[in-house]
């Protein structure tokens, strides 16, 4: 297989012998933690950041993780950096003193897996609106931190946790996508690598799947064994020969939510911590990786994803090129609540998602524009905190 050529973006991670590569970190949630974490595991030297609006949050975090590589052996500073990111020029300032070769994000207004937590009737019904409505609470931070970014005048590679796969299409016409998204599709692989290894007698280093799957795709099939009707491709390699028609497509998913359950919610951030550091140790160590991305450079849902010194590419089977694969994802992304995203990126979502939110929290929204963003998810954090009361 062949990456298909990065065409407009420069991906390459800045290298300068004279010092670490550094690496600004932002949110103070669990996500955050582990990841910073994990990039303390390493004998190459880097630099860290922590940056959020938690002042005494921020610095016990980032004195943690310092202290924690300390006594694993491991000098790896990480530098507090307490700024909101409502405060756009406080923000760019900030990263433009600490000057990042790599920002990885995981600001959030309300995580994922918060209405898991719900009673179990009401998650059922709440759930039943997919995540596609959920989308103000990742985007509006994600749009700060962007503009941000981009009046920080820095050339780092951005990489977001939070709900790459709509987040990013929303954000692309206003040019302000991050490059990678983290998670999602790439939480699935590690399963369908062990499933595949086991069906074909081989250690599971020697399968390499190829998956093109929204977030509604990767996040169901590991909880109920199947795509929900969402399209979805899905070709498995090995040593360079496609071996997929040796898989029985229904066994592998089935396998997932059974032999290969793993745990999900809050602990189930281990997982997603390890897609993102899959992510982040690649462009850092400017080594080869496939990997798997949701929300490459602005496209819906995720994809194999070819990493270089010279940055990054998308990495399709050879039947399938970009248009198709955005098409699959698109379909995916109905599924989960969302009609389109237009180019400028308007969101409009889809009429069931619309009514569920209305019937349990109250809140409508049909429609959303990014100047909306954070109105929107103030009122859906409000809506959701008055749900909870009742």
């Amino acid at each position: 297989m062949n990456a298909t050529p990065t065409t407009g973006f420069d991906d390459r991670v800045r290298r300068d012998h004279d010092r670490p590569v550094r690496i600004l970190v932002v949110g103070c949630g669990d996500l955050s933690v582990r990841v910073l974490h994990g990039l303390t595991a390493t004998s190459q030297p880097r630099h860290l950041a922590l940056l959020g609006r938690d002042g005494e949050a921020v610095v016990r975090t980032a004195n943690m993780v310092s202290l924690a590589a300390t006594q694993l052996g491991r000098h790896c500073p990480v530098d507090p950096l307490v700024h909101d990111l409502a405060d756009t020029s406080g923000t760019a300032e900030a990263i433009a003193r600490f000057d990042p070769d790599i920002i990885f994000s995981a600001a959030s207004r309300q995580s994922w897996y918060v209405i898991s937590e719900l009673p179990a009737d009401r998650f059922a019904r709440v759930g039943a609106a997919h995540f596609g409505p959920w989308l103000p609470m990742h985007l509006d931070p994600v749009l700060k931190l962007m503009k941000a970014v981009r009046a920080s005048g820095t050339s780092a590679v951005v990489v977001n946790a939070s709900y790459p796969d709509a987040v990013h299409p929303a954000l692309a016409g206003a040019g302000l996508s991050p490059a990678l998204g983290i998670g999602n599709v790439a939480n699935s692989i590690p399963a369908l690598r062990m499933i595949a290894a086991r069906h074909l007698g081989c250690a599971p280093a020697d399968v390499q799947p190829r998956f093109v799957a929204h977030h509604f795709v990767s996040h169901r099939i590991s909880r109920t064994g199947d795509s929900g009707g969402a399209a979805y491709d899905l070709t498995f390699w090995q040593g360079g020969t496609e071996v997929t028609d040796r898989l029985p497509m229904d066994t592998v998913f089935h396998s997932m939510r059974t032999e290969y359950r793993r745990t999900g919610g809050r602990q189930g951030q281990l997982m997603t911590a390890a897609s993102a550091l899959g992510v982040l140790e690649p462009l850092a160590a400017a080594s080869e990786s496939t990997v798997h991305v949701p929300g490459w450079h602005g496209l819906p849902g995720g994809f194999p994803v070819r990493i270089t010194p010279d940055g990054t590419a998308l990495d399709l089977p050879p039947r399938l090129g970009e248009r198709e694969a955005t098409e699959i994802n698109r379909d995916g992304q109905r599924h989960d609540g969302i009609a389109r995203i237009a180019e400028d990126g308007l969101v409009e979502f889809t009429d069931e998602s619309v009514e569920i939110m209305r019937e349990e929290l109250g809140y409508t929204c049909k429609q959303l524009a990014l100047a909306d963003a954070e109105e929107a998810a103030d009122e859906l954090a409000a809506r959701y905190a008055e749900y909870c009361r009742r």
